[in-house]
């Protein structure tokens, strides 16, 4: 697992963007962490990174948001869920997730992934994201294969 730490919400972006660098496909990322802990600013950094125009907001209530990437030859969409109001992983399945996390022209971003990890890929990216001790600063961890 290696550990990162951010010290203002741009920094939480560039890491987003380091990230995204080493993305050949379309990639699974899986963040948790408290409310307000960073989780939107990674996506917003990844949405940064391809080029997306539109504002970037947790999707809490409409749960799924579909960006179009336009510049890159492999991922055509960046996927935002937030998994925060699922009861389960059916759910998750209900509104056509699946669809994406088999797609790899696909990069899906889960907000509160822990609330549907029994239907993620073993690849998964897995993002936690903790308060530090500064005012600003947040601990990020990142792993493949935390299940």
């Amino acid at each position: 697992m290696k550990q990162h730490i951010s010290n203002s919400p741009q920094q939480t972006k560039n890491l987003a963007h380091k990230i995204a660098k080493k993305f050949e496909t379309g990639e699974i990322i899986a963040l948790s962490g408290d409310l307000g802990s960073g989780k939107t600013q990674f996506t917003k950094g990844l949405a940064e990174y391809y080029k997306i125009k539109n504002p970037i907001t947790s999707p809490t209530f409409v749960v799924m948001k579909i960006y179009n990437i336009k510049n890159n030859k492999i991922i055509n969409k960046l996927v935002h869920v937030d998994a925060y109001r699922l009861e389960n992983s059916d759910e998750a399945l209900a509104i056509g997730l699946e669809e994406y996390l088999t797609n790899k022209n696909c990069l899906v971003v889960i907000e509160w992934a822990e609330k549907i990890k029994d239907i993620l890929p073993k690849k998964t990216i897995w993002v936690k994201f903790n308060y530090g001790e500064k005012e600003n600063q947040r601990i990020i961890k990142t792993k493949k294969n935390l299940k």
